[in-house]
């Protein structure tokens, strides 16, 4: 039977019960006709997939209370140790800016449509037009997964609000992503367990993390008396937050940020949120987040092959997205988050999921990226500290040369 010792837990498998039933049926009789297509063979069998398969289970759970290989629910568990909850599948969010007359007031919940494939996308906040009669306000597609928007393409305001005339967007969308998976969400909890702490940034990030929908942050701290290169404050703190809905956001900054540093309320970075609440204690607070500017990315790839076909290229194309957003969470090295806010956008590595369908005598000779559909001749995009770089299949194309 499986054992365990201080050293883990050891279990035999099927072969092995098999191997040491068959020896004790043999030790009585030698002569014993134990054939698998006999009876007692057969009976052989039964007895030792059921050990084998009970020893299986002992080893289960014995990993189960492992975080590093723990699965499903029982790392569901474990991470509500350290009050962190799987993420569910999240949204497509992105920026807009509506036109009409000065100073009207554009409410949270206001529906803009793709003018291409339909779907819907509602603002974030209330926003109140500057005296030139334009906006600008953070949407979230109302239906969840990888919903993409080209810039230019959030162009119809479905739910129409008066003196209003016009919408768009000017960036890329930042895409939705799948329920977390178990390697992802693992991942989270290693850099995570700062929640219950004190330590401010630490612990602010891992419970801005935790907020359902939210897809990544930047906690980015100015400890110097003077602004710093990026246009923070000194002796603040700059948030930025791609996706969650904002109540969430303000509840969870409210709860885990400590006193004694601003957060660049009257900073005049893009995309801001402000909010005047309270904390959990009653204390009156001003929480002031951003969200990220969305950088569309286009992609070429050029591929020499002799053995690759067109299903291949939209296999690459989700593949590229893929690790974009998350990175290669089921692998031991790579990146395990994808591109993150204010880190440079480089070509080189999108070598890594494209390589996976390259075999044979085939490979990939040019990985270009670029800001515009004709001009996709960058190896590195620099960005700002607050900008995010997205990727869409729309916008990446796969040649093979």
């Amino acid at each position: 039977m499986a054992e365990i010792t201080k050293h883990g837990v050891t279990g035999k498998t099927l072969q092995e019960y098999k191997n040491e039933v068959s020896e004790k049926y043999l030790a009585v009789d030698r002569d014993w006709n134990i054939d698998p297509e006999t009876p007692d063979g057969q009976a052989i069998a039964i007895w030792s997939e059921l050990l084998a398969n009970l020893d299986e289970e002992l080893v289960n759970a014995y990993h189960s209370v492992d975080p590093n290989a723990a699965q499903g629910q029982q790392l569901d568990r474990i991470a509500a140790f350290a009050g962190l909850q799987r993420q569910p599948e999240s949204y497509s969010t992105d920026v807009v800016e509506f036109e009409g007359d000065g100073l009207i007031e554009i409410p949270a919940g206001v529906k803009v449509r793709h003018r291409v494939t339909g779907t819907l996308w509602t603002t974030d906040t209330a926003v109140i037009t500057n005296t030139a009669g334009k906006a600008s306000v953070s949407v979230t597609c109302m239906a969840p997964g990888a919903e993409s928007a080209n810039p230019g393409t959030l162009t119809i305001i479905a739910s129409p609000v008066a003196r209003i005339r016009s919408v768009t967007n000017t960036q890329g969308a930042s895409l939705g992503k799948a329920e977390e998976s178990n390697n992802a969400f693992r991942v989270r909890r290693n850099y995570s367990v700062a929640l219950p702490g004190n330590n401010q940034i630490d612990n602010l990030k891992a419970a801005l993390d935790n907020v359902p929908g939210v897809k990544q942050t930047l906690v980015h701290e100015n400890v110097e008396d003077q602004t710093d290169e990026h246009g923070v404050y000194g002796h603040s703190m700059a948030v930025f937050i791609d996706g969650g809905e904002t109540d969430d956001i303000v509840l969870a900054m409210a709860t885990h940020k400590n006193p004694g540093c601003g957060l660049n309320r009257y900073n005049t970075f893009p995309n801001k949120i402000s909010i005047d609440t309270f904390t959990p204690k009653g204390q009156p607070v001003n929480i002031t987040f951003f969200r990220p500017e969305y950088l569309a990315v286009y992609v070429q790839v050029d591929i020499k092959t002799s053995t690759l076909g067109e299903d291949e290229k939209e296999n690459i194309k989700a593949a590229i997205v893929n690790y974009t957003l998350v990175g290669f969470d089921e692998t031991t090295g790579f990146s395990k988050q994808g591109f993150r806010i204010g880190e440079p956008l480089a070509a080189g590595r999108l070598y890594t999921p494209t390589n996976y369908f390259v075999g044979a005598t085939d490979y990939v000779s040019s990985i270009s990226i670029g800001t515009s559909a004709d001009s996709v001749n960058m190896s590195v995009i620099p960005v700002l500290f607050n900008q995010l770089g997205v990727f869409s299949e729309e916008n990446i194309t796969v040649n093979y040369v």
